[in-house]
């Protein structure tokens, strides 16, 4: 008796299930099919990316450029800088050997 009732709720249950799948797949066949003139290749999504960013950049880079030489004073010669101290020497040394 068991083995009927256990077999009843695993048929119920199978049906059930392949109901939702056929219902799903039946609304999924009903779906209009995308063009395929949407799609777009990587290299044109890069194209359009770096197209933007530098659109983009352009504004910043004179606003930057104007700051700059509103605030900074102007950049000193190396020829003109005095040489580093010792301590300045061990200390970038000390830098890059930390950096390895």
């Amino acid at each position: 008796m068991s083995i009927a009732v256990v077999a009843m709720i695993l048929g119920f249950t199978l049906i059930v299930v392949k109901m939702g799948l056929d219902y799903s797949k039946a609304r999924l066949e009903s779906l209009p099919d995308a063009p395929a003139d949407t799609s777009i290749l990587v290299s044109e999504l890069e194209e359009m990316i770096s197209t933007a960013v530098a659109d983009a950049i352009v504004p910043l880079e004179s606003r930057i450029k104007h700051l700059e030489v509103l605030y900074l004073p102007p950049a000193e010669t190396p020829a003109a800088l005095p040489p580093p101290r010792d301590d300045e020497q061990r200390a970038s040394s000390n830098d890059g050997d930390s950096a390895s």
